[in-house]
């Protein structure tokens, strides 16, 4: 995909962290951790970062409901239904309060 920037954000705390803090080596039984992380230093820049499930949204609600559709590329002209008040919302600059337990 001749792809040089790459930004990952994942509702995974856990899966961030094993991305980014973790030797090759220490899972090298990992053949898909050691795959990311291959991939990870060929790229020019990336940037991985955990990101509260309420900021993933719409990408979880897409993924779920591509389960459902046939395999391949799907554009969409509109936002979908399912996801549609959540682009709303975050278009109007709407923010969310959330606990976080430091």
């Amino acid at each position: 995909m001749k792809i040089s920037k790459l930004v990952v954000e994942s509702d995974s705390k856990c899966a961030m962290e094993l991305i980014q803090k973790t030797s090759v080596e220490k899972y090298s039984q990992s053949t898909l951790i050691r795959a990311i992380k291959e991939l990870l230093v060929s790229l020019e820049s990336v940037v991985v970062r955990h990101i509260y499930r309420e900021a993933n949204f719409c990408a979880d609600a897409l993924a779920k409901a591509g389960q459902e559709q046939e395999a391949g590329v799907h554009y969409f002209k509109l936002p979908p239904a399912m996801v549609a008040h959540q682009v709303l919302a975050d278009r109007s600059g709407m923010k969310f309060s959330k606990n976080v337990t430091l």
